[in-house]
């Protein structure tokens, strides 16, 4: 009787013990688990240059015989275009689309360049950019953040070319917000032009979701439009970037 005893104890003993899994049943839970993410294929991202155009930017990309796929961002300021290229051609199709003077940035699409160029769209305080005219007027693009950080691209015409990383000083920063919190930017019209005047270089100016359009600085821009741009090209000038 005590070794019956013994016998059922050990039995249940054993029936409680835990199994060993297999291998390849760890590897199966693992793949279920895991996530794979795809890294976009022969896609082009851009940023267009005036995000009113784009229905001309469409037709463009149409003509050119690529495929306009579903916007990485479409606001009203920001519109940043996904662009799907033939096999292999990235280098001609960026210095085609470069060329096109539509786009500010043109890269090879990635997760990661997505994000890079969507946060730094929302991030954006406020920018600047100047188109070139028949003569040496300079043409260049400044990007303030929200924090202070700024990024200037100088293109024709400038002392310095190309990209350009500094930090504005808290001073300047707390100036240009002063100047921005005078009147709302929506009350102000999209463009301030005369079409009649030739060879007048443009200056985007993009806030809040909203890009202006100044071709023709005269008594019809308002005075807080006239400060900034003074007062951010002081910088630059300062800066030596362009004389």
């Amino acid at each position: 009787m005590r070794l019956l005893c013994m016998f059922i104890l050990l039995f249940a003993f054993s029936c409680g013990a835990p199994k060993d899994k297999s291998s390849s049943d760890q590897k199966t839970t693992e793949q279920k688990v895991k996530e794979t993410i795809k890294e976009p294929k022969n896609e082009i991202i851009a940023v267009l240059k005036n995000p009113k155009s784009i229905n001309d930017v469409k037709a463009l990309i149409k003509n050119s015989g690529l495929k306009w796929k579903p916007m990485a961002m479409d606001d009203e300021s920001s519109k940043i275009a996904v662009i799907e290229i033939p096999d292999g051609k990235f280098d001609f199709w960026i210095e085609r689309l470069n060329n096109s003077r539509e786009f500010r940035t043109v890269k090879i699409n990635s997760i990661a360049t997505t994000k890079e160029l969507i946060e730094r769209e929302k991030n954006n305080l406020i920018s600047l950019r100047k188109t070139k005219c028949f003569g040496d007027c300079p043409s260049y693009t400044i990007y303030i953040a929200k924090d202070g950080n700024a990024s200037y691209e100088g293109k024709e015409f400038v002392l310095e070319k190309g990209t350009k990383e500094f930090k504005l000083s808290e001073k300047e920063l707390n100036h240009i917000n002063a100047l921005l919190t005078k009147k709302d930017f929506s009350s102000f019209k999209d463009v301030y032009d005369n079409p009649r005047i030739m060879d007048l270089p443009s200056t985007f100016v993009v806030h809040n979701g909203k890009q202006i359009q100044i071709r023709l600085w005269n008594d019809d821009v308002p005075e807080v439009l006239m400060e900034l741009n003074e007062y951010i090209e002081g910088i630059l000038l300062e800066k030596k970037f362009f004389e």
